[in-house]
């Protein structure tokens, strides 16, 4: 019975004509969170894209510019980097999210979205204004500043992206979508930005200003957006509902005791717990591949040309993988299987998407010690990168819209912030696996 009502609450919240609340007129409110979604996850994409500038940065001085290129001439803090970059980013990202979805009913939504908006923001102001000054007598403390800068950005990237899940959760089911489409649009363009910039033949310095520029504006047209939301009678509405909810919340939890809020979580995550775990199977499968397996594939045929040598990973890993899951999140808000009844089934789906992981491990991936190459054409990662790319965003897409429409209207936010914690754990989990699956190669 529940499902039923579930599945009718789906289509009747995807459908606002005939109802008395105002309508999104010229779709400006869906844009307004595709721009969200963009901006909750293209500032970061640029932030790692930008590798080759604090690997310049930290390079070993005594050298000559080729001899540093060598990767057999690193430097201690070019070696740690890129690893400590991931413990900086994931334990604020993971304990962030966590605080956020806890905090759903007791911090307005408002506040949780400008602060951390304007936290990212501060950051990146403070990453591009480093870029064209000359560190090379201080790497010590430019390391130190730029894991300190990747905590907080971190953190800040997390509430917003938590809140902005919980805000998408009171809209009907499209607005999810459109949240998560706009961040697969983020990791698309980051991509081509990345081959552009090395088509063009730029220098690490200038490659890193743009990226960061990027960012910072990117920043500023989120936050930009977001204070639209409340000029715009069609969001207004939906706010305004929710604002209502969030002030009984406040008015009511100096009564409340931690029993009865752990008895309400336990409640909404006992309704969405079949959605948390496959989201949290969707991401924890494609962090295991990408990037660490799938960026170590080379083409057969390297030595061919610079399209199977200098470009092949660029496009192959990290293009084709962010057009499948842009194109994934376009269609899972066109088309949904298994439908909001089927939990089940959508965990039975993710399960088997484990089948990616020794399908790419077989592939020409490079070094391997262990393992022997059974895929022997360059058709096969391209195939199985792109798959997995529109799985992911395909599977994610139906998991984040069904999971707010399982409860009731003043739960919502709560299990899009929920569903954003799973997200989370998935891509940390999936990070952890990709260590170990590298060495088994």
């Amino acid at each position: 019975m529940e499902r039923e009502e579930a599945e009718q609450r789906l289509l009747s919240d995807s459908d606002d004509e005939g109802t008395a609340m105002p309508r999104d007129r010229y779709n400006g409110v869906y844009i307004i969170f595709l721009i969200l979604g963009l901006g909750s996850l293209l500032p970061w994409n640029f932030f790692i894209t930008a590798k080759e500038y604090y690997v310049f940065k930290l390079r070993n001085l005594t050298l000559s510019p080729d001899d540093a290129d060598d990767p057999n001439t690193q430097t201690e803090m070019q070696t740690m980097f890129e690893g400590s970059v991931a413990v900086a980013a994931t334990l604020p990202n993971l304990i962030f999210n966590f605080l956020t979805a806890l905090c759903t009913q007791r911090l307005p939504i408002k506040g949780r979205m400008v602060v951390s908006c304007l936290t990212i923001l501060t950051m990146f102001i403070l990453t591009l204004s480093l870029v064209n000054i000359k560190t090379d007598t201080w790497q010590l403390p430019f390391f130190v500043t730029t894991l300190v800068t990747v905590v907080i950005l971190s953190a800040g990237s997390a509430v917003f992206t938590a809140s902005l899940f919980g805000l998408a959760g009171i809209f009907p089911p499209r607005y999810m979508q459109a949240a998560v489409s706009g961040q697969a649009v983020g990791g698309l363009f980051a991509a081509i930005a990345n081959l552009l910039t090395l088509l063009a033949g730029s220098s690490q310095l200038h490659s890193a200003f743009i990226y960061f520029t990027a960012a910072t504006l990117v920043s500023c047209i989120t936050l930009g957006c977001y204070i639209l939301l409340y000029y715009i009678d069609y969001s207004k509405y939906h706010l305004e509902v929710n604002v209502s909810i969030q002030e009984d919340g406040f008015a009511s939890s100096s009564a409340d005791s931690i029993s009865q809020r752990s008895s309400y979580m336990f409640n909404v995550l006992q309704k969405i717990w079949r959605e948390g775990l496959a989201v949290f199977l969707v991401f924890a499968v494609s962090l295991s591949c990408f990037p660490a397996i799938s960026s170590s594939i080379s083409s057969m045929h390297k030595d061919s040309s610079d399209w199977t040598g200098k470009y092949f990973t660029v496009i192959v890993c990290f293009l084709l993988f962010n057009l499948g899951d842009c194109i994934g999140r376009i269609v899972g808000g066109q088309f949904q299987w298994p439908k909001i009844s089927q939990p089940s089934l959508l965990v039975v789906l993710s399960f088997l998407r484990l089948a990616f992981i020794p399908l790419l491990m077989l592939c020409n991936a490079q070094p391997r010690d262990h393992l022997p190459v059974v895929f022997t054409s360059d058709v096969y990662p391209i195939v199985f990168i792109l798959l997995l790319g529109l799985t992911n965003g395909y599977m994610c897409t139906l998991c984040m819209m069904y999971g707010p429409k399982k409860v009731l209207v003043e739960n919502a936010e709560f299990a899009g912030a929920a569903m954003s914690v799973c997200i989370t754990i998935g891509l940390a989990s999936g990070s952890l696996i990709s260590l170990l699956l590298v060495k088994m190669v």
